[in-house]
């Protein structure tokens, strides 16, 4: 008992000590942004009311990066689940190589963005115009590669951790590997798969970056991203715009995080 008032004690004082570091360098600027979403322009201060928000919503241009968003996204995170559900088991499967299999699958992840991309335009017709389709399969395979070995990691640690003896009475009970695996060990490995379907969408909302590098500033309407509007209307200086853009993005990224930490939160009550 004394031992996890201590832990709980010292993870309340690191998160005290880290509270003025994350208000400085992350809630003074969101606040500063969340500001600018409400005033007329960075040259005109008065309020404005939600009538940045109802410009940005009617703009054809931030709706066609949001369905690019949310359809290239959709596909980028199937792709990644699926690699991840088979890399895991064969980590697991396979104890000898299983460490040095880890660390060569969180290495893409270390890799800078810019020398990955280097290689995929070697690899790819990254002519958005002329060959959206190829472009497409660039964007898709380089965020796959890069990011969901971190995700398949996580998964084989969590399945570590499930009891042998779950695993004999399942195969006594006759069940076979894949059914064991599909229908007692991912459900148990339920929160890591939460946890990885959350990481992943941390770096999907940060795929312009790997976008840009490819195909520049200015893609095909078939690549055009949410964060394409957003960085255009910046060059533009319309602040108030790219504000409006990132608070609803906000939104709908913390919206998905509260979903997700509702879910693992349900299934360890459950537990």
């Amino acid at each position: 008992m004394k031992n996890t008032k201590r832990q709980t004690w010292e993870i309340r004082a690191a998160g005290a000590a880290c509270l003025p570091g994350f208000a400085l360098c992350y809630l003074a600027p969101f606040c500063m942004t969340a500001w600018y979403a409400f005033i007329r322009s960075a040259f005109d201060h008065r309020f404005a009311g939600t009538d940045n928000f109802a410009y940005v919503l009617q703009n054809k241009y931030f709706i066609l990066g949001s369905g690019n968003l949310l359809w290239l996204g959709g596909s980028m995170l199937l792709l990644a689940f699926a690699l991840i559900l088979l890399l895991a088991p064969l980590l697991l499967r396979h104890p000898g190589i299983a460490k040095p299999g880890a660390a060569l699958l969180i290495l893409p992840l270390l890799i800078p963005s810019i020398s990955a991309a280097t290689v995929w335009k070697m690899m790819f017709d990254v002519n958005s115009v002329f060959n959206p389709a190829s472009c497409r399969v660039a964007l898709t395979t380089l965020f796959v590669w890069k990011y969901a070995g971190i995700g398949a990691v996580l998964l084989w640690a969590e399945l570590q951790k499930i009891p042998s003896e779950i695993l004999d009475a399942a195969a006594l009970d006759g069940a076979g590997k894949g059914r064991t695996y599909c229908f007692i060990q991912l459900p148990l490995a339920g929160k890591s798969l939460a946890v990885a379907g959350m990481v992943l969408l941390m770096f999907l909302l940060r795929v312009y970056k790997e976008s840009y590098l490819l195909f520049g500033a200015y893609p095909s309407p078939d690549l055009y991203l949410l964060q394409h509007y957003m960085n255009h209307q910046y060059l533009k200086m319309n602040f108030q715009y790219v504000a409006a853009a990132a608070v609803l993005l906000t939104a709908c990224a913390l919206l998905l995080y509260a979903v997700g930490f509702l879910l693992m939160k349900k299934r360890k009550d459950a537990l």
